[in-house]
């Protein structure tokens, strides 16, 4: 009866052991996904009511042949292979860009090797780049990602699109009209037309960057800079 009882609660905590480790496991994953707010009463002046628009990001980095979970202002060296990984907290249309240092931009998505559907869904994980990974080469510096989010397709970026894939990705910042938006987004966050907040939890590695406005179709500017030591 002794061995019965001793082998019971062996049993017992393995069960616990793997629960447990299978939890910690997914538990970044889900901690990428907004909460639903449950419905209540409408209130007075609920037009007035600013609308929040959110991400959710964290770096899927590869060092070593080891994988983690960092915020985008974790320190690179070379030879790191990252992913952005990225969930939105409405349905919207998305747009990934890199700056270089002669302030031309690069499109990532919607791209014809990643994909032309850049439609994404609220609560559903994506990743930058599609397939694969960024990779950082020996050359020290500061990588400048954009994410722009809008409920409706930007017309200015629809065409930059097309105009990177026939110059293999290129664009310039005046045929894209990428400076001349992102300034009014700026004049308008200083005006508190726009409240833009951000906050990070270093020990899920997740980044959330939200905008509050009470105009749904202003698009939403999100800078990244990926520093490499």
């Amino acid at each position: 009866m002794k061995h019965y009882l001793t082998f019971f609660f062996a049993i017992c905590l393995l069960s616990v052991f793997l629960v447990v480790n299978t939890t910690d496991a997914g538990r970044k994953t889900r901690d990428l996904v907004f909460e639903e707010e449950e419905e209540s009463a409408p209130v007075k002046k609920q037009a007035d009511k600013p609308a929040v628009v959110a991400v959710k990001t964290s770096i899927e980095l590869t060092r070593d042949g080891k994988k983690s979970t960092v915020l985008p202002d974790q320190e690179f060296k070379s030879g790191d292979k990252v992913k952005f990984i990225y969930t939105t907290n409405i349905d919207a249309y998305v747009y990934w860009l890199s700056q270089g240092t002669s302030g031309d931009y690069s499109m990532l998505f919607p791209s014809p090797k990643t994909g032309t559907d850049n439609l994404v869904k609220k609560n559903e994980i994506y990743t930058i780049p599609v397939k694969g990974n960024f990779k950082f080469d020996e050359k020290p510096g500061v990588e400048k990602i954009l994410l722009v989010l809008s409920s409706e397709k930007i017309s200015e970026l629809e065409e930059a699109a097309k105009e990177a894939a026939a110059k293999n990705g290129k664009i310039t910042a005046e045929a894209a009209s990428v400076d001349n938006v992102t300034k009014k987004t700026e004049s308008k966050r200083k005006t508190r037309d726009l409240v833009f907040e951000e906050e990070e939890d270093e020990e899920a590695g997740i980044q959330t960057s939200s905008q509050a406005a009470k105009d749904t179709k202003q698009p939403f500017y999100v800078y990244y800079e990926l520093v490499h030591k």
